[in-house]
């Protein structure tokens, strides 16, 4: 069965629970604000979040995990200074030191951003996070249990994402690359080259190197200011919208009273996404030994920024295209989009992450919706992100992939 032909006047019950999301989206803005993970307004709108899911779910459960709240992004600045102090000690002819300095920064890029290790955490202070998981039970025997998911911390501000956008970030991130390859190059061929005392030294390819290095030395400057700490953002879309839309498919069950008979229909209020996953991962280490060992075939769905119809998108890879998402959850995904009227095409991340991540590196089968531009839009982590920046438009499409997705799951499963 189609969710079209669970309940008479389908459009105006799926409108009538994308009006249920926004208001939620826009009372939990109102009420507590900016939510960075740990942070007391996170706490509160976790918790506003489980009893809403109490109305709706047979169980639901709250789980602690500890984070840091600026660990994950305080690669950049210490990236930023590393760099600029290479720069440095190259021309002050200590070229092995240019050389380690630049391997630490790549270190900490790859660790941090590209694979999401937690590397940095043990030098920041600890605070207290949820994950809310709200669960609607089968009505016979288990077969199959389908995770809907979005995140409820909001990030800090890109400050470049809001003063210029993509040419100012890409510039960035461009002249960090360049600043990362001059220092372990320009380290090692340092040390060939002899005594690596460029300015006392004839060797032009060296002098060359590090007037280059000094170029970058502004830029890197500047990016010790890419995050700022000081202005955490509301996060409507990002992710609020997710969430909502999680919750939405168990109201709309509930109200119209939908139980299926063996497909356990969930919604995980993941924290800390925006702290380099660490919600999601606790959630993984918390329950994904038990969810292989149950014989319950399980997918997991991350909904993230549903926003912008014309940037709809299916990620079969994640994690800056590191990670392998499941191809059957997001062909599952794909039909339940076209099912709805919407060619979405399945490709990966360009950069950055989304909780379905976490999952697919624990064996869950898993996969991730959003629909934002991945230039990035310039509310993307900006002070724009607010209640009045939603699409009602988007988050009723929204939600109808999701219900299609949990009806076609029901039905076929991805095996």
């Amino acid at each position: 069965m189609k969710p079209s032909e669970s309940v008479a006047r389908y459009d105006s019950e799926v409108r009538l629970y994308t009006n249920y999301a926004i208001k939620h989206i826009k009372t939990m803005c109102k009420s507590f604000g900016p939510r960075p993970v740990g942070s007391e307004a996170e706490l509160k709108a976790q918790d506003y979040l489980a009893k809403e899911l109490e109305t709706t779910c047979d169980s639901v459960l709250k789980e602690e995990y500890k984070c840091s709240d600026k660990a994950f992004m305080s690669w950049v600045p210490i990236g930023a200074v590393l760099l600029i102090l290479s720069a440095a000690l190259f021309t002050l002819g200590i070229p092995v030191a240019s050389l380690v300095i630049g391997c630490v920064t790549l270190f900490l890029i790859l660790a941090e951003f590209i694979f999401y290790k937690p590397v940095l955490d043990i030098f920041f202070p600890k605070k207290n996070s949820v994950n809310v998981t709200g669960i609607r039970k089968a009505s016979g025997e288990t077969k199959r249990r389908i995770i809907f998911s979005g995140h409820v911390d909001s990030a800090f501000e890109w400050t470049y994402t809001y003063h210029g956008g993509r040419p100012v970030v890409a510039g960035i991130i461009v002249t960090a690359v360049i600043a990362v390859l001059l220092s372990i190059g320009g380290g090692i061929y340092g040390i060939i080259a002899g005594d690596g005392i460029v300015w006392t030294d004839d060797n032009l390819a060296l002098k060359i190197i590090a007037v280059v290095m000094y170029v970058t030395v502004p830029i890197m400057a500047a990016a010790i200011f890419f995050c700022n700490y000081k202005l955490p953002v509301t996060g409507a879309n990002d992710d609020l919208s997710g969430c909502m839309v999680s919750a939405a498919v168990l109201k709309f069950m509930d109200a119209n009273n939908i139980r299926f008979e063996n497909t356990e229909v969930v919604a995980l209020m993941a924290g800390g996404e925006e702290a380099g996953l660490r919600g999601s991962k606790a959630w993984a280490k918390a329950h994904a030994y038990e969810m292989k060992a149950d014989g319950v075939e399980t997918v997991f769905v991350s909904f993230d920024t549903i926003r912008e119809i014309d940037f709809m998108a299916i990620y079969d890879k994640d994690m800056t295209g590191m990670v392998k998402n499941d191809k059957r959850v997001a062909a599952l995904l794909q039909q339940a989009a076209k099912n709805v009227g919407h060619d979405v095409p399945v490709k990966a991340i360009e950069l950055g992450s989304t909780d379905a991540a976490a999952m697919s590196q624990a064996g869950i089968p898993a996969s991730a919706f959003t629909a934002m531009d991945p230039s990035p839009a310039r509310y993307y982590h900006t002070r724009l992100d607010t209640e009045d920046n939603l699409d009602p438009k988007m988050l009723e499409t929204g939600l109808k992939i999701a219900l299609e997705t949990a009806f076609l799951f029901d039905e076929q499963g991805i095996s």
